[in-house]
């Protein structure tokens, strides 16, 4: 499922299957590692969730984009969490989200960092997206670095320094950077994924924490999700949430699974570091998954579920 989520990515970035949103809300001028109250919390959701769930009921998300934006809106999203590659989509699409009153707090975005032969093409090229996003209201832009097992350590070096140059211009333009990952990252005792964190300026640089990876990847280790959580959550930004049950993604996000949710956010909260986050559902179907709601309800359990969590 890795494989086809780093496919899908590349489809939407080469074939402009964006969306974008209505600038509703402004960023403060000076940023920290946080962006809203976890007290307060509105449910976003990723477009590979939306996409997926659509697609299993055989409608194309960017065909039917007017129906599928309501439904996010009656559903109870706050926004949509975009994969965004070049800077002409955002202005192509800002009209769709704000016809719906949704916000576009977050992009996802891939650059290769570890090559040098194109990493300063793609370090130019993330913050012309974000320089046109920011007008649209984005104050978050989520990267997953290039993937590629095995990466060297003249190549992880080369792209964390190239971490640092990206964060500190996009800190500058007001918006927070926070890393992502996916399986890979944490191969050969994560040695990727730690060395983002450990070796990159903690000012420029934040982590999307996502809890499922972080589980799949250790050989579905709810441990090893809870020890990210204890390492590092003083840097993360955004929460990526998703479910599964004997190792299947579930059809509705659950509190209560493979995961324990209610055990990461406490987690979270006795960090002196974390008292905010921006929060995105990443649920989505695999083989395994039941088919037994469609999207627009799916979306509106989901929301009640992740909303549960952060009631104290």
């Amino acid at each position: 499922m890795n494989q086809n989520r780093r496919i899908f990515l590349k489809n939407a970035v080469l074939t402009g299957s964006a969306f974008l949103v209505a600038d509703k809300t402004g960023m403060p001028q000076v940023m920290a590692q946080t962006v809203r109250p976890v007290r307060q919390v509105d449910v976003f959701v990723n477009q590979y969730t939306v996409s997926t769930f659509y697609e299993r009921e055989g409608i194309n998300f960017t065909e039917n984009q007017n129906r599928c934006l309501a439904e996010l809106k009656e559903a109870g999203f706050a926004g949509i969490e975009l994969f965004i590659g070049r800077p002409e989509e955002v202005e192509a699409y800002a009209v769709a989200l704000k016809k719906h009153d949704l916000l576009l707090r977050s992009i996802y975005i891939s650059a290769n960092l570890h090559d040098e032969a194109v990493d300063s093409a793609e370090i130019k090229r993330v913050i012309a997206v974000a320089e046109k996003a920011k007008p649209a209201g984005t104050q978050v832009i989520v990267l997953n670095p290039q993937a590629k097992s095995g990466k060297s350590d003249a190549e992880l070096d080369r792209q964390n320094q190239n971490l640092n140059v990206l964060g500190a211009s996009l800190r500058q333009l007001g918006m927070l950077f926070a890393i992502h990952y996916h399986i890979t990252e944490l191969e050969f005792a994560a040695r990727e994924f730690h060395s983002f964190m450990t070796e990159t300026n903690p000012d420029y640089v934040s982590l999307c924490y996502d809890t499922h990876w972080s589980f799949r990847a250790s050989g579905h280790s709810a441990v090893s999700a809870y020890s990210h959580a204890k390492l590092y959550a003083g840097r993360i930004a955004e929460l990526h949430l998703r479910q599964s049950k004997n190792g299947v993604w579930t059809e509705t996000f659950v509190g209560q699974g493979d995961i324990d949710y209610r055990k990461t956010i406490a987690i979270l909260r006795k960090s002196k570091g974390f008292n905010a986050c921006h929060v995105v559902l990443e649920q989505a179907p695999e083989k395994g998954t039941p088919q037994t709601l469609k999207p627009i309800d799916i979306f509106k359990k989901s929301i009640l579920e992740v909303k549960k969590l952060f009631v104290e």
